[in-house]
């Protein structure tokens, strides 16, 4: 069967259930996963769209302003879509609109398949311009959406669609299955009410405030440099700890340790992925930790036994990751060996601006290595100079030259991980910039203005005298 055949069979199969898109569609319903049980609702009215979910101590909304989309995580903080995640907004999008059929060039016929749940599925693959691409599996019966799957990182991700109804004109899944692979990780919503072309309260559609570190002016504290890794003393509730400086980790991670003497007790499942996947503790409560005079707000933290995630040879009590750098201007510089915090866009202009993306809750910028441009993880919790993931590596086996933005690095010591699976099998991005690069230069991380500036440092060492290194080493 061709792809127009299967798209045709879709469209007349919504026509003969008398369905249209409604101008505006209002839900609630139950979220249940991960051990946890929880609500989400969700607003739609022309152009505008939220959507929030809360399950245990974990939440997060989702709000669509025209074409900007944005994105809370479970600490407030909030993001603008500018990269992956918004490319596979924009592709399941289409495939969701009545306009998909007009997009044939687009859409490749993939065949006969069959899901998980047994299913019988026509599989067709949707490659949008500046979309991310998905494959759309068509129920073979009803020839309704069944599911609707994409590579993000290193793994599959996958929303499956069952128990279609139509609610006044409009067509309703009333059960979805967000995956991202291993079940046991699944997050199922079930939908409890329909409302369709209701009047919504504009005020639905406000935009989302993020919270700020509190610090009525910049905040000096000494970092400790040891094996490639920086680590900072923090305090929460009194108590001292001892917090690795991650800007690779998408959340404020506690050791099981650490959380006992807090007192914070996990709620449900969690995966980390590292070099590999792991099991983790769950998430729990956690109302802020202090470095120096500066105050982070925060929800939650994940309780993760550190030990099998972080290479290092001192004890660590935690990692704090995004919320610091989405709640704070940081700069990090290499040669007094100091972290300085201030508010977003308040600290002096130190270097050269290069843009970040944030949509993974981690700094990504383009380089390039000998020419070749790819997307990279600037990654303060990595000790290597350059780690090369598996599918770049694949395509592009040597690296002499490293640009990144105006800077030129020669003889990079640079690493190949050939893992399929864990972060560092990612398939979107080429690789890390660690700290074997970055302590080459003063890094000012103002995530909230999606900028990232670099200085040289004192030290700073192009390269271009070192020995001539070797073909990439692979791990």
């Amino acid at each position: 069967m061709t792809a127009a055949q299967i798209l045709h069979r879709h469209d007349d199969a919504v026509r003969a259930l008398h369905a249209y898109p409604p101008q505006s569609l209002v839900l609630t319903g139950d979220l249940s996963g991960l051990g946890l049980l929880g609500t989400f609702s969700s607003w739609k009215q022309g152009d505008d769209e939220r959507r929030d979910d809360s399950l245990g101590a974990r939440t997060q909304r989702e709000l669509r302003l025209g074409g900007r989309e944005f994105l809370e995580n479970a600490d407030g903080d909030v993001r603008e879509l500018r990269g992956l995640l918004l490319r596979e907004s924009r592709t399941e999008d289409m495939v969701e609109s009545p306009d998909l059929a007009r997009h044939l060039s687009d859409v490749t016929a993939l065949g006969l398949a069959r899901l998980d749940d047994g299913r019988s599925v026509w599989q067709v693959r949707v490659a949008l311009t500046g979309g991310q691409p998905f494959v759309v599996s068509f129920d073979a019966k009803t020839w309704m959406i069944d599911q609707e799957s994409y590579v993000e990182g290193d793994g599959t991700q996958s929303i499956t669609y069952d128990d279609y109804r139509v609610i006044d004109g409009a067509l309703v899944p009333f059960v979805e299955v967000d995956s991202i692979g291993d079940h046991s990780y699944d997050i199922t919503s079930r939908v409890r009410s329909v409302r369709v072309d209701v009047p919504v309260d504009p005020s639905i559609f406000a935009m989302f405030a993020s919270p700020v570190i509190s610090a009525a002016v910049p905040v000096t504290v000494h970092v400790r440099e040891h094996d490639g890794l920086l680590f900072a003393p923090v305090s929460i509730h009194g108590k001292t700890f001892t917090f690795l400086i991650d800007t690779g980790a998408q959340s404020v991670i506690v050791d099981p340790e650490t959380a006992l003497t807090l007192g914070l007790e996990p709620q449900g499942r969690l995966e980390v992925s590292g070099a590999q996947r792991t099991a983790a503790q769950g998430v729990g409560a956690l109302d802020g930790i202090d470095i120096g005079g500066a105050h982070l707000p925060l929800h939650v933290a994940s309780v993760v036994d550190l030990s099998g995630i972080v290479d290092s040879t001192i004890p660590i009590d935690g990692i704090v990751g995004y919320p610091l750098f989405a709640a704070a201007e940081v700069r990090i510089d290499p040669d007094d060996d100091e972290l300085t915090l201030a508010k977003p866009g308040s600290l002096p202009v130190r270097g050269v601006r290069l843009p970040v993306e944030t949509d993974r809750a981690m700094p990504e910028v383009r380089a390039k290595l000998d020419g070749i441009e790819g997307q990279f993880i600037v990654d303060t919790g990595d000790a290597n100079e350059l780690l090369i993931f598996r599918a770049f590596a694949n395509a592009h086996p040597m690296v002499s030259e490293f640009d990144l933005g105006p800077f030129r690095l020669y003889n990079r010591y640079a690493s190949v991980v050939l893992a399929n699976a864990g972060a560092f099998a990612d398939r979107d991005d080429a690789g890390n910039v660690g700290h074997g690069i970055l302590a080459n230069f003063v890094t000012t991380f103002d995530l909230a203005n999606g900028a990232l500036y670099l200085d040289k440092a004192r030290r700073f060492d192009d390269g271009r005298y070192r020995p001539v290194v070797e073909p990439l080493m692979r791990r």
